[in-house]
């Protein structure tokens, strides 16, 4: 699976699991460090980008998360 193959629909149960965990347990969970210089804003809150979209790849089809390089 490509990054292109993530919808709107992953990001968001991405977001929701961010939400229900937290910021510092999701980005231990998924392996990632606060972000540096971008963020997605959604709902007028702030989410660590890279780790949205690695943990949002987990949610296609029988795709693994993605982990930080």
């Amino acid at each position: 699976m490509a990054l292109t193959d993530i919808t709107r629909t992953e990001v968001h149960k991405a977001i929701e699991e961010y939400d229900r965990l937290g910021r510092d347990a999701f980005l231990r969970h998924y392996g990632f460090g606060r972000a540096r210089r971008y963020l997605l804003l959604h709902g007028g809150r702030h989410y660590d980008s890279k780790a949205i979209v690695g943990a949002a790849h987990g949610y296609v089809g029988a795709c693994a998360y993605l982990r930080p390089a």
